[in-house]
């Protein structure tokens, strides 16, 4: 307890005020200032330990209560200002320890679901052994043994099956090594056929204006001089669709995690899964306005498929960016574009979302990613709730629901499609 004689005296005479001289002069100070600061410093001392007390206590009563106090308390205000700094400081450690915890998470789960897919492929491969077993035909089984080379085995050798290489049974006979004759099937060398050769045109929608109606590989020319492969879709929706992306379930799954420089050229395999390339798909809708078409499959064989026009890629220097497009009120799969809609392409090595990290990286594809996606074509095609799975938004009724997909396939075709096609005659090349 703190003791403040000349002032407690002052006000213990009723008079509301304290007052004393200092230097020819008189300070009034009013009693309940005196009160708080009082309290104040008891406050103080419970809060401070005695340790962090010692040596600002008032010198005594003839240095005067006011000054002493008022000197107490600015000293305790201090001490309680580089506690305040002290915790601030141990709130940014601990700010930075759980951010670095949380990184470690998202880190785990990306791990963990690589290892969800590995072991889906090794299951699916087991199956798929499996089955090949189970099929075979049982006169293979009956297999026929015959001796090793260099070794002659009398008819009246007790060797039978277990004969061991060198080895001499009780009647004189050296039985061979069982050996087994197995007819190795050769692997199929047939590939899926170039159609439309010969046929030099623009799109898939040229191929089907040329007269062609089946789907399957044919070879496009965007850039009239070059031409590159490409599935096209010649029955879906009165056919004339270009497929830049294919998922798939297949033994080995593509690759999606690429550079920018692969996404730029396109990757994969266009009798399964592929990218065809962002250059490409500049090239196929710099002039012409383009529908866009998606079809997709669940794990759960529901079908679902979205349409929308104006679909349009810029080109390299504005990082390919995703132009405007407008939703189909009429498909079944949710606007999981709107949300991507007039942003720029992203990939593991250049990242142009929205994002305070890197939405390539973290969903483990290529795609116009914003804060992050309503859809990941591009991502890990496993069945899962997960958003880095290869899945898409849609709306049933009075619900907004995320669908993992064992199927997508994306294309697009001229909104003109049907109409002559107005693709200039390819000029020669031969100087190209």
């Amino acid at each position: 307890m703190i003791a403040v004689p000349s002032l407690t005296k002052g006000v213990a005479q009723g008079a509301g005020l304290a007052t004393r001289n200092h230097s020819s002069s008189t300070v009034n100070v009013p009693s309940e200032l005196l009160l708080q600061l009082v309290d104040v410093s008891r406050s103080v001392q419970k809060l401070l330990p005695s340790s962090d007390l010692k040596g600002i206590a008032p010198d005594g009563e003839d240095q005067g209560g006011y000054d002493s106090l008022l000197s107490l308390a600015l000293r305790h205000h201090a001490l309680l200002q580089q506690r305040n700094e002290d915790l601030l400081t141990q709130h940014a450690r601990c700010t930075a320890q759980v951010e670095a915890l949380r990184e470690d998470k998202l880190e785990l789960r990306q791990q963990i679901q690589e290892y969800k897919l590995q072991i889906r492929q090794l299951i699916k491969g087991e199956d798929k052994h499996a089955t090949s077993i189970d099929h075979i035909d049982p006169s293979v089984l009956d297999v026929k043994t015959t001796p090793a080379v260099g070794f002659d085995v009398d008819e009246t050798c007790s060797c039978g099956e277990n004969g061991t290489l060198g080895h001499r049974d009780e009647n004189g006979c050296i039985c061979g090594a069982p050996t087994t004759t197995t007819t190795e099937e050769q692997p199929s060398t047939t590939e899926t056929p170039i159609l439309g050769e010969g046929v030099r045109v623009k799109d898939c929608a040229g191929h089907q204006y040329e007269g062609a109606t089946q789907s399957g590989i044919y070879e496009i020319y965007p850039s009239e001089c070059y031409g590159v492969r490409v599935w096209c879709d010649l029955e879906t929706d009165g056919g004339g669709w270009t497929v830049f992306l294919n998922r798939q379930e297949q033994p080995k799954q593509e690759n999606f995690t690429r550079t920018w420089e692969e996404y730029r050229d396109g990757f994969g395999d266009v009798s399964a899964e592929y990218w065809l390339g962002n250059e490409i798909l500049h090239q196929l809708t710099a002039k012409d306005e383009h529908v866009l078409r998606v079809d997709a499959e669940d794990f759960n064989q529901s079908r679902r498929w979205g349409v929308w026009e104006r679909f349009r890629v810029e080109d390299e220097e504005h990082n390919y960016k995703l132009l405007s497009v407008m939703y189909s009120s009429n498909s079944t799969l949710g606007d999981g574009l709107l949300w991507h809609s007039g942003m720029q392409f992203s990939t593991i090595d250049r990242d142009n979302d929205k994002h305070k990290g890197s939405c390539s990286d973290e969903y483990k594809g290529g795609w116009w990613y914003n804060v992050c996606h309503n859809a990941n074509p591009t991502g890990i095609l496993v069945n899962s709730d997960d958003f880095d799975s290869v899945g898409w938004v849609y709306w049933s009724p009075r619900q907004y629901k995320w669908a993992s997909l064992r199927f997508l396939q994306m294309k697009l075709r001229p909104k003109a499609f049907g109409t002559p096609d107005p693709t200039s005659p390819p000029r020669d090349c031969a100087s190209a």
